[in-house]
Formats: C-alpha cells, sequence, structure tokens
C-alpha cells in the first residue's frame, strides 16, 4: 500500500483531444507548455494536495501574482482566505483507509443509473506510484 500522507502534485490531468476525439491523460509538462492558457488553468495545475495523518486532505494553490500583502492580510482577517505553507487553501476533505484501499471523499454525490452514489472514491495506484484522484493522476512531491 502506498504511503498517503505528504504532498503530492498533479502530474496528469484528463483533457480532450481534438484530433482523437477522445479523453486522454496529458502530462502537466506539456500543458504547461502551451501559450493560451489561462490564469485559472495554470492555478489548478500548480495544485499541491497534502495528505495528513488525521485524515485530512488539503488542495493549496499558490497565490494570484500581483496580489498584496495587505490583499492577503485583509482577506485573512475577514475570514475569505486560509494559508498554508505560503499557498491558498482552497478545499478541504478526508481520506481512509476501508478493507485495504485508500478512499477520499470528493465532494460528488448524485445517481448513476437510478442509483444513488456517495461522495468516496477509491484512490487507484497507477504508473509508478501515482495516484488517480477524480481527473488528476497525482505524484509525490520531492
Amino acid at each position: 500500500m502506498t504511503n498517503l500522507t505528504g504532498k503530492w502534485v498533479v502530474a496528469e490531468t484528463m483533457q480532450f483531444n481534438d484530433e482523437t476525439c477522445k479523453v486522454e491523460w496529458v502530462s502537466v509538462e506539456k500543458i504547461l507548455a502551451k501559450d493560451d492558457l489561462d490564469k485559472d488553468m495554470i492555478m489548478l495545475l500548480k495544485t499541491i494536495v497534502l495528505f495528513q495523518e488525521d485524515g485530512a486532505i488539503d488542495f493549496l494553490c499558490p497565490l494570484p501574482e500581483g496580489v498584496s500583502q495587505a490583499e492577503i492580510d485583509a482577506a485573512i482577517a475577514a475570514g475569505k482566505l486560509k494559508l498554508k505553507d505560503g499557498m491558498m487553501v482552497m478545499d478541504q476533505k478526508h481520506w481512509k483507509e476501508e478493507n485495504g484501499k485508500i478512499m477520499a471523499d470528493t465532494g460528488a454525490e448524485g445517481e448513476v443509473f437510478g442509483e444513488k452514489v456517495g461522495p468516496w472514491e477509491e484512490l487507484k495506484v497507477v504508473d509508478g506510484g501515482m495516484i488517480e484522484m477524480m481527473m488528476y493522476r497525482l505524484k509525490k512531491a520531492e
């Protein structure tokens, strides 16, 4: 079983390939090499996922460029922003080990073919220790 605790970075994400008309895994390096990326996509691809021993998962994003320290301090004081390791905490979820599987609360709920689906999803270990979580493949940060 993979040691989940620690920092993980986005290594690959699913994207639609116009040439093959299929959704495929694409490396972050390849995506970041494109000229037409918007700021939100760049921030998303630079997200750090912090799995903690207590079962918490923090999604950490870099602060946007051009934001002053005064703006950051005001947002923190107003309760609109939480920082961890110099990054914005964008979301917090949970993970657990259950029946030998690593499960993560994705926050997604709904129905599939009339059957209720809960937010817990198995994190699969793939390609040399990466884990799949929703539409992302994460690798352990160095």
